[in-house]
C-alpha cells in the first residue's frame, strides 16, 4: 500500500497492536500534535480502524521476530519514501518489547526511535521469578510464590501439586505464566491469562496442558490476595534518558476484565495518589536503570490494607487513558524524549478526580466501591471522565456504531463474582 499521511506530518508514531491501548496512543497523538499514527495490528478491526487519524498496517501473528522485523521495515520504507523523518516505534505487547530490543540496531537502521534498553534489563522486569527476586531486594511486597519450571517437563507435576502446602500456599490461588511473551503465543482449551484455581485436580490438569502445549518457562503460583477488583491499582511511570521519573500516575481499578484471554484488562479506573506506593514504583524503575514507560499491577489486601506488586509490564498498559484525563498525556513525554529530545520540566504526579472507561457510567457505578462512587461523581462534575475509543474528533458512522456495540457487550464481559478472578 501507499500511504496516505501526509509528507509535511514531521514524524510517524508507529503503534504495533491492534486494542485499546493502541487507539488511546493515537488519540493522544492527534489531540497533542494532530499527527495521523500508523498501527500496525494483526488484522484490521474496528478499534483502530475506520478512524480518520490512523492508518493500518496489519501484520498477521506477530509472534515470529524475523517476521515482525520484515514487516516493520516495509512499513518504514512507505512511511519514509518521501524523506527520512523519523518513525516513533510503541510496542503494545510485552512480545514486542522483546523483539524490539532484540532488533534495535535493524530497527533503528531503518529510522525508528525508542527506548534504550537491553535483553537483561527486559529480562530482570518481565520474567516474573526475576521481578520477585528484584521486590526482595528493594523490600517490596509481593504474593506468596512458588513455580514450576515446564521445561523439565510432566514428570515433576504431582511432587509440585502435592507440595503446595509445605511451600506456605493455601488455595485459592493465582497460575500465570512467568514468561508471558511466551504464554502469548501458547495454545490449548481453557486457556486463560490468569487462571483462578480452587482446588489441585484444576492446578494438574493446567500445568499438563501448558506443558503438552510447547510452553517452556515458568509458571508462576501466587497466594490470591483476597478483595474485589476495586482493590486492584495500576502504576505507570516515565522514566527519563537522565534517570529522572518525569510522570508517576496511579489509579484504582472499579473494575476489570473477566472474559477468557482478557484477564487483568482494566475497564474502568479512577485517578488517585499514594506517595508510599508511587514510591515503591520509582525505586523499582531506578533499580532497573529503566527507559521510557512501565507500568505495575498492584493488588491491596483487603484485611490488611497492604499493597502486593503483582508485576510489571514493560510498556505503557492498555488503560492508560486516566493518565491524559488527569493532565499528563503520554504521547507528550514520548513526543519530548525520541522527537525533541528535551527536557520534560518538573516531575509531574497525577491526581484525581479523574476516571477513564471503557463500559457505561452506570456500570461503573454499579461496581465502584463507596469512595470510587463519590470520586465518580466528582469526576463528572469536573467534566474529567474520558472514554479513550469515543473521540469526538474522529466520527466515522461504521466505527461509532460498533463501539456502541461493544458497550452493550460491556455487562457481560466485566461479570464475576466479587472476590474472585473468573467468571
Amino acid at each position: 500500500m501507499t500511504s496516505q499521511i501526509p509528507t509535511s506530518q514531521s514524524f510517524v508514531p508507529v503503534i504495533t497492536g491492534g486494542d485499546l491501548g493502541a487507539y488511546t496512543l493515537a488519540r493522544e497523538f492527534h489531540e497533542a500534535y494532530g499527527v495521523v499514527s500508523a498501527i500496525v495490528p494483526t488484522a484490521e478491526n474496528l478499534i483502530v480502524g475506520g478512524s480518520k487519524i490512523t492508518e493500518l498496517y496489519p501484520a498477521g501473528a506477530m509472534f515470529d521476530p524475523d517476521h515482525v522485523v520484515e514487516h516493520l521495515a516495509s512499513v518504514a520504507q512507505q512511511l519514509r519514501r518521501d524523506g527520512a523523518r523519523p518513525l516513533l516505534l510503541i510496542a503494545g505487547y510485552d512480545h514486542l518489547v522483546r523483539i524490539m530490543i532484540d532488533h534495535a540496531e535493524a530497527l533503528r537502521s531503518m529510522g525508528y526511535v525508542f527506548p534504550e534498553l537491553t535483553t537483561a534489563q527486559l529480562d530482570r522486569a518481565s520474567l516474573k521469578d526475576n521481578f520477585y527476586a528484584l521486590c526482595d531486594e528493594l523490600a517490596i511486597k509481593y504474593p506468596q510464590t512458588a513455580s514450576i519450571d515446564c521445561s523439565q517437563g510432566t514428570n515433576t507435576i504431582d511432587a509440585f501439586v502435592n507440595s503446595i502446602a509445605e511451600l506456605g500456599l493455601d488455595y485459592p490461588l493465582i497460575l500465570k505464566a512467568g514468561d508471558g511473551a511466551a504464554w502469548a503465543n501458547t495454545r490449548f482449551s481453557g486457556r486463560r491469562k490468569v487462571h483462578f484455581l480452587q482446588e489441585p485436580q484444576q492446578l494438574k490438569i493446567i500445568i499438563t496442558q501448558a506443558i503438552n502445549a510447547g510452553y517452556q518457562g515458568s509458571l508462576i503460583l501466587q497466594q490470591f490476595i483476597p478483595g474485589p477488583d476495586s482493590n486492584l491499582r495500576i502504576l505507570s511511570h516515565f522514566r527519563d534518558r537522565t534517570g529522572e521519573n518525569a510522570l508517576t500516575g496511579l489509579a484504582e481499578v472499579i473494575v476489570e476484565d473477566h472474559a477468557a484471554g482478557l484477564e487483568g484488562n482494566s475497564r474502568a479506573v479512577v485517578a488517585v495518589a499514594d506517595a508510599a506506593m508511587q514510591e515503591q514504583g520509582a525505586r523499582l524503575m531506578d533499580a532497573l536503570d529503566w527507559h521510557g514507560f512501565g507500568m505495575f499491577d498492584i493488588k491491596i489486601h483487603e484485611t490488611t490494607g497492604e499493597p502486593y506488586f503483582l508485576e510489571m509490564n514493560p510498556r505503557l498498559g492498555r488503560h492508560h487513558y486516566y493518565l491524559t484525563v488527569a493532565g499528563a498525556n503520554p504521547a507528550t513525554y514520548l513526543y519530548r524524549e525520541f522527537i525533541e529530545m528535551s527536557a520534560h520540566g518538573q516531575p509531574v504526579t497525577t491526581e484525581g478526580p479523574a476516571a477513564s472507561l471503557t463500559i457505561p457510567l452506570k456500570l461503573a457505578k454499579h461496581y465502584a466501591a463507596p469512595a470510587q462512587q463519590q470520586q465518580l461523581e466528582a469526576a463528572k462534575r469536573a467534566n474529567r471522565i474520558g472514554w479513550p475509543l469515543q473521540y469526538s474528533n474522529d466520527r466515522n458512522l461504521k466505527r461509532d456504531l460498533y463501539q456502541r456495540y461493544r458497550l452493550t457487550k460491556a455487562a457481560a464481559e466485566v461479570a464475576h463474582t466479587p472476590g474472585t478472578m473468573n467468571a
